[in-house]
């Protein structure tokens, strides 16, 4: 089966975050025997998309609505994720 964009927009983020020596594979692997926290990736590649646009230059709302459009979540989803860690991080 072909993944969704979603799901090929999170693989690419968290195989980006992951270190040099694990692959695709091992991560597609580790998916498909369900030790994959989705929901937890998908924060982390979100939240990772919206500081990097931040840091482009992008207003932080429009930064919310490009991840949004990115990830196909909502907006609020978007920017309940960006402020949930700044909550925790203190």
């Amino acid at each position: 089966m072909k993944p969704t964009r979603l799901e090929r927009e999170l693989l690419d983020e968290v195989c980006s975050l992951l270190p040099k020596g694990c692959s695709r594979a091992l991560f597609k692997e580790l998916n498909s025997l369900g030790l994959i926290n989705h929901k937890a990736c998908e924060e982390l590649a979100i939240r990772h998309d919206i500081e990097r646009s931040i840091r482009a230059g992008s207003l932080r709302t429009d930064a919310f609505m490009q991840a949004a459009d990115r990830f196909c979540c909502s907006y609020e989803k978007a920017r309940n994720i960006y402020y949930k860690t700044l909550k925790t991080s203190f």
